[in-house]
């Protein structure tokens, strides 16, 4: 139902966006465009920090059979180290033309065979290349057993990053995006280098940052793309998650696609570079190469969009690499064609930038430790928020209007059942907006007729799914028992309607099916958070429209944030009771390896209030009990 849900809106935005694309008639039509998207992509990016002091540092220098390179360290922010190889043309007679080169999903970084090849293939070419390591990849580890836990795997770490990012409004792809930037100033400064010929390439999480590179720096001349390219939709529909970094907040509400950050400078010479048997889906790249096209035709460009399919899977394997040399050659104004050769790989101990491959113990700053100083900030400076106050910022984060749509209740007939052991059931659907609805299941010790509402109700939101609460704990079992109905709620993408879409097996996993529709909203510039709590007021409105008159609304984990913020929004005023819920959003700052997932947060919140502030405003209404702290277990607090 969600997966859905969701397919069908980008199929909207999609096609809204290709009638924009086909309406496209002259220069000026095509100017308008480039224009409009350039300044809607860089707000998905905003802030960009100021420049500092990039404090470069040669650790090493040795020459190689047709290139030199150098290691390198620069700070991109203050006491924030970047360690990157530098590879130089064996002679320069004069400057020659750069290529910052972006690293892929590996655990080694710039070790990685695929970018240690490009990179010897471009100099030994004639250009130089500045290979840097990406965050919590390489030299740049970000987690340490001082954390409390195993060190997380690639792509886990870098959501870890990135969902504790949302909670200050700050995004991982402008920090991935902003050590590249500096990257550039960097290759600026070298006197080999000629400024007016700059080029930029990587694959898969490369090809990302290339994209966005692309979109965001002008002194950019030449880009190559690699295994990235395609489309949100495509993306989603073939149930593929991408990493914290691959989903810009607001893209999608601004009715952007991946093509559009490559068009935010067009008419730019740009190749992109895909796999036939890539999970990155060909036939996408291949429609946002006709769009570059398009584009760049009307603006008197008709051979700077170029794509290339290479006949193997994911990975910057041998033809791409020849493919985009071939480009950046032909674009840079090098004569010859070109094939690869003579590649010989370089272990750690002659690529580390620093003496024990760690830039964090060479004295560089953590990511989280400036997620905290952020935090702090905010905390100092946010004033305390009156109930009228919070209800307004509490509605606008999750984007929860006053007015609410009367609910509709299907009664499923064909799942009725009745135990006379235990209590009466019956199951309920509360359509909350069109083709999404609110599973519930309604226990009660009394007969039940098809609108089982009485004065006094109890509203149950499990953890992950209430039956299963309720076949695995007695308390819930209790709840069940009692004379009052307590109508058990599944909201959206929860319980009965958890999707088993990316091959998901564990809902909490840091990269399945919630995390993906988590990053999907953030994209739509909306809440899944949100949408869930709008769930659950949706069913407190039809309950309380069919006679309810005292309410209590129990929630239980990740079912705990749903019952607060509904609690707290509904004009019935609920009562409301936690169960294992979330002290605070400052808990998940303070611990870099929680658990909490990003459906569970809401962006930018820590601006405004933390959820102890929720909890005042609450006053008698609220009761808890057994706080989990941010790796869900049980707190202290």
């Amino acid at each position: 139902m969600v997966h859905e849900h969701y397919v069908n809106r980008l199929r909207e935005i999609s096609s809204e966006r290709k009638q924009r694309i086909d309406a496209l008639a002259t220069q000026k039509d095509a100017e308008a465009y480039v224009l409009k998207i350039r300044k809607r992509v860089r707000k998905c990016f905003a802030p960009m920090p100021r420049k500092t002091p990039l404090k470069p540092v040669v650790t090493d220098r040795r020459e190689f059979p047709g290139y030199v390179m150098e290691n390198i360290l620069y700070e991109s922010r203050p006491e924030f180290l970047v360690s990157a190889n530098l590879y130089l043309p064996k002679k320069l007679d004069s400057k020659a033309p750069a290529v910052l080169g972006l690293c892929g999903h590996y655990e080694i970084g710039k070790e990685c065979d695929l970018y240690q090849a490009f990179s010897q293939s471009l100099a030994r070419a004639g250009f130089v290349v500045l290979l840097i390591d990406p965050i919590s990849q390489g030299e740049r580890r970000q987690f340490y057993p001082s954390d409390g836990g195993k060190r997380p795997g690639l792509c886990h770490a870098h959501n870890l990053l990135g969902n504790a990012m949302t909670l200050v409004d700050d995004f991982f792809g402008t920090w991935r995006v902003w050590d590249a930037i500096r990257g550039l100033d960097y290759l600026e400064s070298r006197p080999e280098v000629d400024k007016t010929r700059l080029g930029v390439t990587g694959n898969s999480g490369g090809g990302t940052l290339t994209t966005y590179v692309s979109a965001l720096d002008p002194r950019i001349t030449m880009a190559a793309p690699g295994c990235y390219i395609g489309s949100v939709l495509a993306n989603l529909e073939n149930e593929l998650p991408a990493d914290s970094e691959q989903n810009p907040p607001g893209l999608l509400a601004a009715g952007l696609d991946e093509a559009d950050l490559l068009l935010c400078y067009a008419p730019r010479p740009t190749l992109i570079l895909s796999q036939e048997h890539d999970f990155f889906d060909p036939r996408a790249a291949r429609d946002a190469c006709r769009d570059l096209k398009r584009v760049h035709r009307l603006l008197g460009s008709a051979s700077s969009a170029k794509f290339y399919m290479g006949p193997q899977g994911h990975g910057y394997h041998i033809e791409n690499r020849e493919a985009m040399v071939r480009f950046f050659k032909k674009h840079a104004g090098l004569p010859g064609s070109w094939k690869e050769s003579g590649i010989k790989l370089q272990d750690h101990s002659v690529l580390n930038a620093t003496s024990r491959g760690d830039t964090c113990n060479a004295g560089s700053r953590r990511v989280v430790d400036f997620t905290k100083a952020t935090a702090l900030s905010m905390a100092q400076s946010r004033k305390r928020l009156s109930e009228r106050q919070l209800v307004k910022v509490a509605r606008r984060l999750l984007g929860i209007s006053k007015s609410v749509n009367r609910p509709h209740a299907r009664v499923l007939a064909s799942q009725k059942h009745f135990d006379p052991e235990k209590n009466k059931c019956l199951d309920l659907a509360f359509e909350t907006e069109a083709g999404i609805h609110a599973y519930t299941t309604v226990h009660s010790s009394r007969e039940l007729g098809m609108t089982p509402v009485k004065k006094r109700v109890a509203v149950y939101v499990g953890h992950i799914s209430g039956r299963e609460d309720l076949e695995q704990l007695k308390w819930v079992q209790d709840l069940a028992s009692k004379t009052t109905p307590l109508f058990i709620i599944d909201p959206r993408g929860m319980g009965q309607s958890r999707a088993l879409t990316c091959g998901d097996t564990e809902f909490l996993s840091p990269y399945r099916a919630d995390f993906l529709y988590a990053s999907t909203g953030d994209m739509l510039s909306e809440s899944l958070l949100g949408r869930r709590v709008f769930d659950g007021m949706q069913a407190l409105t039809w309950l309380r429209e069919n006679g309810a008159e005292n309410i209590l609304i129990i929630g239980r984990g990740l079912g705990a944030l749903t019952a607060l913020f509904a609690g707290l929004l509904h004009p019935a005023k609920p009562k409301v009771e936690m169960v294992n819920y979330l002290p605070s959003y400052q808990e998940i700052i303070e611990n870099p390896l929680h658990i909490w997932p990003l459906s569970s947060f809401l962006r930018g919140v820590l601006k405004h209030f933390d959820l102890p502030d929720v909890h005042r405003c609450l006053g008698k209404r609220l009761k808890k009990r057994d706080p989990w702290d941010a790796r869900m277990k049980t707190s202290k607090t």
